[in-house]
């Protein structure tokens, strides 16, 4: 009898398969947290929230050289927590060279800031195009904060949500209450197109040190640049591979205290904001993708690899949405959109137009558009691109040719030609009419013998 050998590559690909499979967020429900022994109690709310929803949640220390984020080349999560602020070592596994490396292909990320920021994750920030306040700042309010606690004890209004549906939904932005966000580390966005602003500061607010002193000073007269909504507390950003990544100013924004619990006689946001987050970052929400492109000529039904110049061309592209019923089952849903567009394009768009809802089922929405392909040859690309903020990025393409007619496939008469047609007949006409008149009004041979 022969033995079975056990290959450990074949058997994460059917544990990646399975989870995948079972998922309730897009991109998988395998969570690490990285978090510090600081931060082990007072936040059981929210990692109770993510579990609840579904998460495989697993702990690991900053330090903890068993845990990797991936095994054989093979992921072994889909999203990363980093609650570890202060902390300035870590183990080889979750270097900011590695964590970036993920972030690249696959791993969606959370990091929690502090005012206490570590140097070293102070300056990783800046890979993303963030710049953080001076360590040991915080941003500071004396007319937006907890009664009877300090200035560092942030009171956002509603309007501080500043990122747009499907970051937030409907009933967050136009009820959630306001969102307490102490002792928080401010940042400021660059000009970075993939990053979205999401949670911005009080216009009332700067950022300072414990004393209250402005920690960047300026000159009388001068735009003052770290003060109001130009810092931002929550912000994230969606890079090409649609890998999404999260920065919270503050941990005491996601703790116990303001959970759930009445400000003023009004619930807090604070559950409401980021739960909302976390769902959009771990791919629960704002995920669409492309089902099915299908293009051929109008009367026809097959695809074709090459065009005749100003054929009548049918373009179709099928979407879906991921949707999460509140029982907890996933499902991909119908995406319908107005500003969904196409081009045909070789090097430049030679043709954009608008695609309109054909069709729809309960799983896509079918998006339709019917052109003439230009009077010009070469290979042609169908593409179809869609960047909103919040949503996943969609970019598409498929390939055909444009060919001139054969010489078979020419009109027997072109109209614009008929002047040219006209002046070639009507001279050949003249000319036989001349001739038979030469010919008619000749002197006969017996007419000429008579005079001689």
């Amino acid at each position: 009898m022969r033995a079975t050998s056990f290959s450990p590559l074949a058997a994460l690909s059917v544990l990646l398969a399975a989870s995948t499979a079972a998922a309730r967020s897009a991109a998988g429900d395998r969570l690490l947290v990285v978090r510090d022994k600081k931060y082990e109690t007072g936040y059981d709310k929210f990692f109770a929230s993510l579990q609840e929803r579904g998460f495989e949640v697993t702990f690991s220390e900053p330090k903890a050289d068993t845990t990797m984020l991936e095994g054989y080349g093979v992921p072994l999560y889909d999203h990363l927590i980093i609650f570890a602020p202060e902390t300035r070592a870590f183990s080889p596994a979750f270097t900011p060279q590695n964590i970036l490396a993920a972030q690249g292909q696959y791993l969606n990320t959370l990091h929690i800031l502090s005012p206490g920021l570590d140097a070293v994750q102070a300056a990783t920030l800046r890979e993303y195009d963030i710049e953080p306040v001076p360590a040991g700042s915080e941003v500071l309010d004396a007319f937006s904060h907890v009664g009877g606690g300090s200035d560092a004890d942030l009171v956002c209004a509603r309007d501080s949500l500043v990122a747009p549906v499907p970051v937030f939904s409907q009933q967050t932005l136009k009820q959630s209450g306001p969102l307490v966000v102490p002792h928080a580390t401010g940042f400021k966005t660059g000009a970075n197109p993939f990053l979205l602003d999401i949670v911005s500061a009080p216009s009332t607010s700067y950022v300072g040190d414990k004393d209250g002193k402005a920690a960047v000073e300026t000159k009388p007269g001068a735009e003052i640049q770290l003060a109001g909504s130009k810092v931002s507390l929550v912000a994230a950003m969606q890079n090409r591979e649609n890998v999404r990544i999260g920065f919270v100013a503050s941990p005491e924004l996601l703790s116990d205290k303001w959970w759930g619990k009445k400000l003023d006689g009004t619930e807090t946001g604070n559950r409401a904001v980021v739960e909302d987050l976390t769902k959009w970052l771990f791919q629960e929400t704002g995920v669409i993708r492309v089902v099915d492109t299908h293009h051929h000529r109008s009367a026809e039904t097959e695809p074709r690899e090459e065009y005749t110049k100003n054929d009548n061309v049918s373009y179709e592209i099928t979407l879906s949405q991921h949707t999460t019923a509140a029982n907890g089952t996933s499902a991909w849903s119908p995406f319908s959109v107005s500003d969904l567009q196409l081009e045909f394009t070789m090097l430049d768009p030679h043709i954009r137009t608008s695609l309109v809802e054909a069709s729809s089922t309960a799983e896509d929405t079918t998006y339709a558009v019917e052109f003439r392909a230009p009077d010009r040859h070469g290979v042609f690309k169908f593409a179809v691109s869609y960047f909103r903020p919040g949503w996943t990025y969609l970019d598409t393409f498929d390939k055909a040719s444009v060919v001139p007619l054969r010489h078979d496939e020419h009109p027997r008469f072109i109209v614009g030609a008929y002047p040219f047609y006209t002046g070639a007949l009507s001279t050949s006409a003249a000319f036989l009419v001349f001739v038979a008149l030469w010919i008619s009004l000749a002197e006969s041979d017996k007419g000429k013998k008579k005079a001689e």
